[in-house]
């Protein structure tokens, strides 16, 4: 099913070439938004361009916008032959960073540094009676009328794999009134009443630690 108009993200894609994509919440209020590192892979002599600028496409709700490249800072003002793009919380803050790699060029280390950002919960997985990853473990946040779920993954996009983690951005809810878990196993736990701003670790059928 092709969504991309309905989601405006077909016309600004059309100029660039895509390659390391990855969702993440930036302002940590529940919408992900969307990160693309951009870069040709043939140099046609001036008709196209080779290096491409990144691009950050805002969740407004219902449908993405383009921000500004000034707006971001320096990092997507040049232009690079972007690749892979990984998740990472470098600098344990709760708003989610991330590394890009270039071709003949360093690799990047972005932070974010979202202004006013909102509550978040930050999950690890371990798994016993699964393998110990926990890859493909599913967790489901509801706070009020509020309800996310997200889905550990092994690949995480061209070339990458993100922090072996799950964040939740919550925005203004400041307790999680549920948060279910259910393991590769089949074996499902349910933990209610949590504290937010804080990092977890779930370990299948030990607890909260």
């Amino acid at each position: 099913l092709e969504e991309s108009d309905r989601w405006r993200l077909r016309s600004p894609s059309l100029l660039v070439l895509g390659f390391g994509t990855q969702f993440l919440d930036a302002e940590l209020d529940g919408l992900p938004d969307l990160i693309v590192a951009n870069g040709h892979i043939d140099d046609y002599g001036g008709q196209e361009p080779l290096e491409m600028q990144p691009q950050y496409y805002r969740n407004v709700g219902r449908r993405f916008a383009e921000w500004p490249a000034a707006r971001l800072g320096p990092f997507f003002t040049r232009k690079y032959l972007g690749r892979g793009l990984a998740l990472i919380d470098y600098n344990r803050d709760g708003r989610e960073d991330f590394v890009v790699s270039h071709i003949g060029a360093k690799a990047a280390l972005v932070e974010n540094r979202s202004a006013n950002p909102g509550h978040f919960l930050a999950v690890d997985l371990v798994a016993t009676r699964s393998a110990r990853d926990g890859f493909a473990t599913r967790v489901t946040v509801e706070a009020g009328r509020f309800r996310r779920v997200r889905q550990l993954v092994a690949g995480s996009g061209y070339q990458a794999s993100n922090e072996r983690q799950l964040v939740f951005g919550l925005g203004k809810h400041e307790r999680i009134d549920r948060l279910t878990v259910r393991w590769p196993s089949g074996k499902e736990e349910v933990y209610e009443g949590l504290a937010v701003d804080r990092r977890v670790k779930l370990v299948e059928l030990r607890g909260l630690w």
